[in-house]
Order: structure tokens, then sequence, then C-alpha cells
């Protein structure tokens, strides 16, 4: 069989039949059957050619007992007189309406001699996936930083049965970021890695033959079923490259390494826990006690960025030098770094929080994220129900959604995002990264601040009120609120011991990057337990702007 002449995937037809091919394996899984996870149906296989091109294989389990011993990934093997059979998948892993069948003729030999590269990768950029450049469910290859990964968890499939889900926020090397969900096997992959106990603190992954996908007009990445192939810090040229690359970057950017490092969120405890090794963000425990109604609770977003978009209506001169308006309006992204041109109006929460606790009242927004996860549906959705709208505020309903009252009087721990417009403006309206009422880490936050220690005058963990300045303030609302109308007490700086402060408060310009604010943290936090709280810094009495 080895004097054969090779064909290559490029020159195979139907007429073909007694012919040989060098193929390797570069990804392998398992169909099982419908009602049977104990019973293997077939064995997929994605071949690669010494041209680099590929084509998918099946092997039925009839011959597994001939052919299953050869089957190994990485192996390159000679395979005669394949079968040329129809590719009938809705979704085309290599793009080819035909795929290779092993069947009681063929033969397979394994070989040494393999003079193609070691991988073909197709490196696809986020930018062109965030831009639309590449539609849904084609076949990409990918590789980016881990900037941050998210707990593994179980979500239910439409057809009643569970299924393990993770999510990660990748960065390439132009500072692009894209979120990436992985299934199943990858995900349980991928959570043993991060959560090792001796992984590296930067990781990269590439993913081999990923896909892009849409979900609720969100763009991101995923697996491709069983095909895809993930290369966590493997030791391959491609991943070598980029790491250094990356890290040479970042580490000329920041004063230490640390601030680089991949960051592991193993639970929704430990985010909230250990939010004090966080940068850019300050975890408060506070209740809800209004929510305003002279506000938007919803806005129209691009739906590459997720930032503001705003309609602006074309005129036309006239041969008599007076203009037309055009009935219709041109939508354009407020975010000047977004290269959309097909962009899509999407709805998405921005809800007016009044967040309460023992120092103060603060603003704080509740965006689409922890919102759909609390209502259990869309702004779109929600706002189809209530079609009463006040047409002199955008997204301001004269009666708010009754889902909204469900918020009123419960007490969370906030994760909040600090700008550095917070900062610079003494702003006291906070973006919310995640939320939770779970009563054991409220009661964990408590115990870790020994809140319960202190006076209950002073700040659940970290009042927000003081972070700014060291400073409090009178805010009188004079607006419509959901709920009671709030005059946060006057409290005097003077009031509060050092010995007290020190133990529960950070100031915000000391922990805080004010030229380069994002909503994931790159840092890798420390052992839970060991968070040092830094000593509050006095600073000159600063008057925060009041809210209007």
């Amino acid at each position: 069989m080895e004097n054969n002449k090779i064909t290559m995937f490029r020159s195979l037809d139907a007429h073909l039949t007694n012919y040989t091919i060098k193929a390797k394996i570069i990804s392998l899984w398992h169909k099982k059957m419908n009602g049977d996870d104990k019973q293997i149906y077939r064995v997929d296989m994605l071949l690669t050619d010494e041209e680099g091109s590929f084509i998918q294989c099946s092997c039925l389990n009839k011959l597994f007992k001939r052919f299953l011993k050869h089957l190994v990934v990485d192996d390159c093997l000679l395979i005669h007189k394949p079968s040329l059979a129809k590719d009938t998948t809705k979704i085309k892993v290599t793009g080819k309406d035909q795929k290779l069948s092993l069947y009681p003729f063929s033969s397979v030999l394994k070989i040494e001699n393999w003079s193609g590269p070691r991988y073909y990768f197709r490196f696809t950029d986020f930018k062109s996936v965030l831009t639309k450049k590449v539609p849904a469910n084609t076949p990409i290859d990918f590789v980016g930083y881990v900037v941050v990964s998210y707990p593994i968890e179980d979500v239910d499939k439409k057809d009643g049965t569970k299924a393990k889900r993770m999510n990660l926020t990748l960065k390439d090397l132009h500072d692009t970021k894209i979120s990436l969900t992985l299934w199943e096997n990858y995900a349980i992959e991928m959570s043993d890695y991060m959560n090792g106990i001796n992984r590296e603190d930067h990781v990269v992954l590439l993913v081999h033959f990923g896909t892009v996908n849409i979900y609720q007009e969100k763009i991101g990445l995923t697996n491709m079923f069983e095909a895809s192939r993930l290369f966590i810090n493997s030791d391959i040229d491609e991943i070598r490259e980029f790491k250094d690359r990356y890290v040479e970057k970042e580490f000329s950017q920041s004063l230490t390494s640390k601030q680089s490092c991949s960051q592991v969120i193993s639970n929704v405890e430990d985010q909230f826990l250990n939010a004090g090794d966080f940068e850019k963000k300050v975890v408060i425990v506070g209740t809800v006690i209004a929510i305003s109604n002279h506000k938007p609770w919803y806005y129209l977003a691009c739906n590459h960025c997720k930032k503001q978009i705003e309609e602006r209506s074309q005129l036309v001169e006239k041969e008599d030098g007076s203009f037309h308006v055009l009935d219709q309006n041109i939508i354009e992204c407020t975010n000047g770094d977004c290269e959309a041109v097909d962009i899509t109006p999407i709805h998405r929460y921005k809800i007016p929080l009044r967040v309460q606790d023992s120092t103060g009242t603060v603003s704080c927004t509740l965006f689409d994220y922890e919102a759909i996860k609390l209502f259990k549906k869309t702004a779109k959705q929600l706002l189809d129900v209530y079609t009463k709208v006040d047409s002199s505020t955008e997204g301001a309903f004269q009666t708010l959604p009754t889902e909204f009252d469900t918020l009123i009087n419960r007490k969370f721990a906030f994760q909040t995002k600090v700008s550095s417009y917070n900062i610079a403006n003494q702003s006291e309206n906070y973006g919310i990264s995640m939320l939770s009422s779970d009563d054991d880490i409220l009661s964990a936050l408590e115990k870790k601040w020994k809140i319960n220690e202190f006076d209950q005058s002073e700040s659940n963990v970290q009042s927000l009120s003081d972070s700014v300045g060291n400073v409090k303030f009178i805010s009188k609302e004079s607006h419509s609120v959901i709920g009671d109308n709030v005059i946060p007490e006057h409290v005097d700086v003077t009031d509060h011991g050092q010995s007290k402060l020190e133990n529960i408060k950070r100031n915000l310009q000391e922990v805080y990057d004010v030229d380069a604010v994002d909503s994931s943290s790159t840092k890798r936090p420390n052992i839970p337990g060991n968070v040092e709280i830094k000593d509050v810094i006095k600073f000159d009495l600063i008057t925060p702007k009041l809210e209007k």
C-alpha cells in the first residue's frame, strides 16, 4: 500500500475507486445512539493532508474491531480505498458537502513520514467576528489570552437534559475582547485546567475548528459541537509566539506582571468574597429602596459593541436650496472605536436603582446580563408587554414594569464598576457587574469584613460614599421613585475613627487605574481569606457633585 500514488483531498471525486490518501487525524469524537449514552454508533474524525486541506471521515461501529485501534489523534495514516460519501449534516465542519467513510474494503496503516506542518491553523481575528464579517456557524480557528474564566455551570437544554457550560473572556494582541462559551467536555477540560493548582499565571487558548455564535443578538465564539480541539498553553509555536508578544506588551504597560495574569472565578461566592483583589471593582452590601422612573430603564444598543446608538435624520438638498427630510433615519454607534457597518439596534437593560446601606444612598445601574437572570426576560420582551411609553423620555414608563417591584427592599451584594469618570467627577452612579442575594454570600461578606463588630452606622463592606475623598453628602430627591423617597443621613467625617476605617475602606484613587477602566480584571486572585486591605489615605475635602 505504501507504493501507491497518494491522492490529495483536492483531487477526490466520485469517479475514484482504487486510491490512497495520506492523512493526519486532528480531531476525533464519538456519536452515540439516540437514547443510549453507552452505545457508540459511529466515530467521526477530522483529517488533514500534507497540503493543509481538511475533510471529515467516519467509521461505523460494526468496523470498530478492525479500525478503532488505528484511530488516534495526531497519528498519520495511509488509508487505502476509503469511500466518498455525502455529508448530510446541517452544519458542515469542513465546509465540504462530501466526507470519507471507512468500509469493509478499506485498509489503514500507521506511518511516521509526515512532511506537512504539525498543524494547519487559519486564524480569524476578533474584530472580523464582532463586525459580522464572518457568518454564524462558520468554522474558524482563533487564539486569545484568557482574561477571565467564569464558573462552570449546569444549564437546561431544550430536550430537558442538563449540559455543562463555561464562559470566558478572551483578548487578542490588539486589545479586542470577545466572549467564548465552551460546552460539555470542552467546558470540563477548560475548568479543570484553570482551577488546577499548578497552572501557569498566563493562559493562552487556541481553538481549532471553533465557530461564531449569535445568541439573543450577541456575537461570540463557541466550540463547534465535538469537532473542535482545544490547545491550552500547549507547547506549539503559535501559542508560544502569541504568549511572548502578549506578555511583553502587557509588561510594557503595567507596573507589575501580576496585573496581566489570567483571572479565575471558580464560583459565584469566590467572585464576591475575593473581589478585593479585583482592580477597578468595589463590593457593597445594600438594600434596593427605589427605582427611578424619570430615567430610562433600557436603551437601544449597537449589536456589535453594546454601546448606545443614535438615530440621525437624513437631509437631501432640493434644487431650490431647501432640504427634504427622508423617512428613514441613519443609525450610528456612539462608540468612536466601533467600525460596524450594518448596525442592528437591540434593546438592553439599564435599570436605575437607588441602593442604601447604613452610611447613605448611591445610584447603581443594573445592566442586561444580571437583569435577564432576575426577570427571565430580555428588555425587548418586557417592552413588548408594557407598550404604554412616555414618549418624552426614551425607555421611561409612566408606570414601571411590575417585575421591578421584586427588587424593592431586597438586600443584595453588589459588585460595582468604578470608572475614571466616577473618580474625576465624584459621581455617585455606579454600574453593577454582578449581584447576589444568596444568604451564605451575604453572611460571608459581613463576617469577612467583621461588620457586626462595628457600630451599625459604619459602612457595609465598602462604602462608595466614603471611597471618593472620604466625605459624606446630602442628596435630596425631587423626582418620583418607586419606594420611599430617599434623603441620606448626613454623617460628619470626624465621627469615624481611623482604627475602624482602616479595616474596611480603600481609597479609590489609590486602588484604581483612572486612565484605563475595564469591566474585567486580568489580575489573578490571591488565596481566599488573605486579602490585604490598605490603609486609608487622607485627602483634602472634596465636595461631590449633587444629583439633580
